[in-house]
């Protein structure tokens, strides 16, 4: 009976110990991107820094200062502020395109996620965060831009009522309007914008 106990106790400690080394196993993403001073595109990795879990894309990533290794493979760091143009891709194969909002704003910033990018309207998030990097918490400005007029939208969609901008700019499609009252999701204002698209 010892022995079982011993063998289990072993076996346990040996699960507890290689998941700890997994939590925090650094993970590079693919990553290509220009920065204001040059012109010529730089492929390498990138260190993603996850709240929860390292395997899934983090804002933190990138946020004020990121981490990708140079041709001989050493971490050197490069600031948020320095990067034109940039694209990650995940584990998941997901890819994720950033472009400096001074071009689009004439304001500085910084990065911003382009979520969407259509005839009639683009969207662009902000993420930054408050607090130190491992207990961060994000928080995300989405701007709508209404290429006819010229007009952005600022939302925080986290916020109650923060969509009601975009539901009067779209007051004249009813149908648009109403899918505005049950936005949820990210997914929930790509559909909308597509849908304004084909209008």
């Amino acid at each position: 009976m010892k022995k079982i106990i011993l063998l289990l106790a072993f076996v346990y400690c040996n699960l507890l110990f290689s998941q700890k080394e997994d939590k925090f196993q650094e993970i590079y993403f693919p990553v290509k991107y220009v920065l204001k001073s040059s012109k010529d595109t730089i492929k390498t990795k990138i260190l993603n820094i996850g709240f929860y879990t390292n395997e899934e894309f983090s804002p933190a990533t990138y946020i004020k200062q990121m981490t990708v290794l140079d041709p001989s493979g050493k971490r050197i760091k490069v600031n948020e502020d320095d990067v034109q143009y940039m694209e990650i891709v995940d584990l998941k194969k997901v890819e994720r395109k950033f472009i400096n909002g001074k071009s689009i704003f004439s304001k500085d910033l910084g990065l911003l996620q382009v979520k969407y990018n259509g005839k009639k309207t683009a969207w662009y998030r902000k993420s930054s965060y408050s607090g130190p990097i491992y207990t961060y918490e994000t928080n995300d400005t989405d701007y709508v831009l209404f290429r006819k007029d010229k007009s952005v939208i600022e939302m925080h969609l986290k916020m109650r009522g923060s969509v009601t901008q975009l539901k009067e700019k779209l007051y004249g499609y009813p149908d648009l309007s109403a899918l505005v009252d049950v936005v949820i999701e990210d997914k929930d204002i790509l559909n909308i914008l597509k849908l304004y698209d084909k209008k």
